[in-house]
């Protein structure tokens, strides 16, 4: 069977898949009474199901055990990435789906955070061919950079359970964590499946094919207004599995910091933004770029198309420029744009978003 029929197969079964499952999950979690409560600080205004996250990862784990029954060729150690990250995936989701539905400290879900990620990680310690740890990396002008172990588990630990609250915490308003990750799931598919051009990297490329398809089954009941909200359930495991995606078969990490660029200087500038005034960066406000659009008149449907709109451009340009040189120049300039724009939409309306009796609630874990 041709990649591109297989691809097309597992897409089309998983988005199908999580449609199915999320559609399902809306009347179950209302009868359960797993809803987001209305106060006001929410952005919606009547009551919401929340937790399609465990929707979204059984859909993706079909669509990854579909792919191991077509006729698609792995390296053992391949295989063994793929099943860590499963494993990892599943203790994410069950720990925040109990935090969807009856809560847990931040500090209780950090540890669990960091737990997912040693996961993966721990196993580099049985040999060299084990687990899932960022030990080299390309650098512009610098060629292939070697990190120590030690170092280099520490970093990947970081790195996932970044990702993790980053796509958490961009997670403020309908669609637009699922729209974010979409587009870095497209960006990635492509650099694996096209790129390199003398290497192509096929069955890697099924993992953010299976992540983005699941997504696009869960968009239409997310989009404004939402049916149905991901809860930290969804934000974490798509921040788990984007980490984990971008390591496993050769990194790309900077393809995936790229497409999410805008959500982590927008998460770095809001973290410094609080120590700076001397907050807690875990105390939530609507110091957040999409909060800030939001009280400026955006729309959410706006504010998402923007906001991905971005993360495409970002990301587009890890594919398309022919050099290090030039990509590293895009880096800088896509950065300084959105520094730029951070920083003027943070002078704006400042004493309401630092008002409590405005904020509009932000997801649970470790709190934006």
């Amino acid at each position: 069977m041709e990649n591109w029929a297989i691809a097309l197969i597992v897409f089309a079964v998983t988005a199908g898949s999580s449609a199915l499952l999320v559609s399902r999950s809306i009347p179950l979690f209302s009868k359960l009474g797993l809803l987001d409560p209305i106060n006001p600080r929410k952005i919606h205004k009547v009551p919401v199901p929340r937790g399609a996250g465990i929707a979204i990862f059984l859909a993706f784990v079909i669509g990854i055990s579909l792919s191991f029954s077509l006729d698609v060729q792995r390296f053992p150690k391949e295989t063994e990435r793929i099943l860590l990250l499963l494993a990892g995936g599943m203790v994410v989701v069950a720990v925040m789906f109990v935090d969807d539905a009856v809560g847990l400290k931040p500090l209780t879900k950090l540890g669990w955070q960091v737990g997912a990620a040693l996961i993966v990680v721990a196993p580099r310690f049985r040999g060299v061919n084990h687990g899932i740890v960022i030990e080299q990396f390309n650098a512009p002008f610098f060629g292939t950079i070697s990190v120590p172990l030690l170092l280099a588990v520490l970093f990947t630990v970081f790195w996932i359970v970044g990702m993790m609250n980053t796509l958490n915490w961009v997670d403020g308003m309908d669609g637009l964590a699922g729209s974010v990750t979409l587009v870095t799931c497209g960006i990635l598919f492509l650099h694996t499946f096209f790129w390199p051009r003398d290497d192509p990297q096929f069955t890697v490329s099924l993992i953010p094919l299976a992540l983005g398809a699941a997504v696009v089954g869960f968009l239409p009941f997310n989009w404004h207004p939402a049916r149905i909200i991901m809860g930290d359930s969804g934000a974490n495991f798509l921040g788990y599995a984007l980490a984990v995606a971008s390591i496993i078969g050769g990194a790309k990490i900077a393809t995936a910091l790229l497409a999410l660029g805008l959500p982590v200087l927008d998460v770095a500038w809001v973290i410094l933004y609080r120590i700076s005034h001397g907050k807690s960066p875990l105390k939530a406000d609507r110091g957040h770029l999409h909060h800030r659009l939001l009280d400026g008149g955006w729309s959410q449907a706006q504010i998402v198309l923007f906001v991905a709109g971005l993360s495409l451009i970002a990301g587009a340009s890890s594919l398309l420029l022919p050099s290090k040189g030039a990509k590293l120049a895009a880096i800088i300039v896509l950065g300084l744009v959105m520094i730029g724009l951070i920083a003027i939409m943070a002078t704006r309306d400042p004493k309401r978003g630092d008002d409590p009796d405005n904020n509009r609630a932000e997801p649970q874990s470790l709190r934006s």
